[in-house]
């Protein structure tokens, strides 16, 4: 139990990354949306698409790490345990749900869009209307997680005011 306070910090933090994702989402997408047509578009396309996917892998496993090992060893918090941490449960459960929706959904997305891309800047075209269908879908499903990670953040800081 004496790493356990450097875990909730490394955790904390992890979290933090995932909540500054959130913004960068938003200020980027204002960015491609200004130079759509234009020869930085493609550029900041897969600017993007690194943004978001470098801090989200980083937080994404930090939070999962840590989260498993807090688990572990805290003697009163357990898996998936409704009945005496519901708010752990509902983060564990929401969890479960963030990871399918990167791994199901976004990945083979922005695979899609990079090969797009690639190819679009070799022939030297505009950004195809398949490029924008899948980075649409992306910025639904990316709005969609940072939901679920706020959502996550604030059942973490009010647990302790609405009770176990």
């Amino acid at each position: 139990m004496e790493y356990y306070p450097t875990l909730i910090t490394l955790h904390i933090i992890f979290a933090g990354g995932w909540l500054i994702s959130l913004v960068t989402d938003i200020i980027i997408k204002r960015f491609i949306y200004n130079s759509k047509g234009t020869d930085k578009e493609k550029t900041l396309i897969a600017l993007y698409l690194t943004i978001i996917n470098l801090p989200g892998i980083i937080s994404s496993s930090g939070i999962l790490i840590t989260g498993i090992v807090l688990v572990l060893l805290n003697p009163a918090y357990g898996f998936f345990d409704m009945s005496a941490n519901h708010w752990l449960a509902t983060k564990q459960i929401l969890m479960v749900v963030l990871l399918l929706i990167i791994f199901v959904l976004i990945i083979p997305a922005a695979k899609k869009i990079r090969a797009g891309i690639k190819s679009e800047l070799n022939s030297n075209v505009q950004t195809t209307e398949e490029t924008y269908s899948f980075l649409k879908k992306i910025y639904k499903l990316n709005t969609t997680i940072n939901l679920i990670v706020l959502l996550n953040f604030l059942l973490a800081i009010t647990h302790r005011f609405i009770g176990n």
